[in-house]
């Protein structure tokens, strides 16, 4: 045999000596990590049942048809700047899907529900939901439901009834919102410990953002409008007067789809359902996670005694149990 097959031959002598002698060193040490492992294992379970269940209601949202103008003003571009007048660009400013989308997670639309729905003991004071009488109750110390009044105490600046800021930390983590860029869909989720909740909010969402955006486009329509009739008045070219008046009309058209079309910015494609099992917490995931690393943490632990700190024997052997809880 040659001296490079010995060498060989010796490596694999050393490694199944020392794959042995962790395998013996984790048996004579089982007590204690079966006991550090299931230490842990009873920790996650009782912080997993203190996690309160969140049901999620699901939308699926797809861009409404514009109801922006788009007319090719660039021909009379130099005529109007004679005249003094700054025609709109074609295509110009944000789409009514991307003003939507943003304003589905503002705090302009969250004072608006709060103003509208009165969302705020929901959002902030709901503390567990009662399957059987489908009911909310209420942290106490923060609401008092029965007088429907804000008892929590806080310092200044705090009010007893928050803030639309202080509100916009919960309804931020309740709202959530994807785009898939493959086909322009919008996926809307809300999160509550009611299902009735997350159904009800994901429903006024969708209304209140799409009324939202069709009043923004009304206002900015009404006063474009007033600008066109203003400079009509003041205006000498006939073709100017001419592409103000097909603005003005086109701008109306604009007003009247805004205010006849409920769906204005955003079009329900697959509507909201009341949930009936909950989203979160994944209870099993948390007890199967902390156990793990419990038992990571203890298989670490009798190495560290054994190689670091050169202590052979066992760490909490069953005979060492016994004594110390005798």
């Amino acid at each position: 045999m040659s001296n490079n097959e010995k060498d060989a031959a010796n490596l694999i002598v050393d490694d199944e000596i020392d794959i042995g002698e962790l395998f013996d060193l984790l048996w004579g040490n089982k007590f204690f990590i079966t006991l550090w492992t299931s230490l842990f294992m009873l920790v996650s379970i009782v912080y997993s049942l203190t996690l309160t269940n969140l049901y999620t209601a699901r939308t699926l949202l797809a861009p409404s048809s514009s109801g922006q103008i788009s007319s090719n003003l660039s021909q009379y571009s130099g005529l109007a700047s004679i005249a003094g007048i700054t025609l709109p660009k074609s295509g110009e400013g944000i789409s009514d899907k991307d003003l939507a989308i943003s304003l589905l997670k503002s705090k302009g639309l969250l004072q608006r529900l709060i103003n509208k729905y009165d969302i705020l003991p929901n959002l902030i004071a709901a503390e567990n939901w009662n399957l059987k009488t489908n009911s909310i109750n209420y942290n106490s110390n923060i609401y008092d439901e029965t007088k429907r009044a804000w008892v929590r105490k806080v310092k200044p600046p705090f009010k007893s009834i928050p803030s639309t800021q202080e509100a916009y930390v919960f309804f931020d983590e309740a709202i959530s919102i994807v785009e898939n860029s493959d086909n322009g869909t919008i996926s809307l989720e809300v999160d509550h410990i009611s299902p009735e909740i997350a159904y009800d909010w994901s429903l006024i969402l969708i209304q209140e953002v799409n009324e939202y955006v069709a009043d923004m486009r009304i206002n900015e329509a009404q006063l474009s409008i007033n600008y066109l009739n203003d400079q009509i008045k003041i205006t000498p070219y006939p073709d100017l007067r001419a592409l103000f008046y097909e603005l003005i009309q086109q701008h109306t058209q604009s007003m009247m789809l805004a205010k006849v079309r409920p769906e204005y910015a955003l079009t329900t494609i697959d509507p909201p359902l009341i949930p009936k099992t909950k989203s979160s917490p994944n209870r099993a995931l948390i007890i199967a996670l902390t156990s793990f690393f419990g038992v990571l943490s203890a298989i670490f632990t009798v190495f560290i005694r054994y190689y670091l700190l050169n202590l052979k024997d066992s760490f909490l052997s069953l005979e060492k149990a016994k004594k110390l809880f005798s």
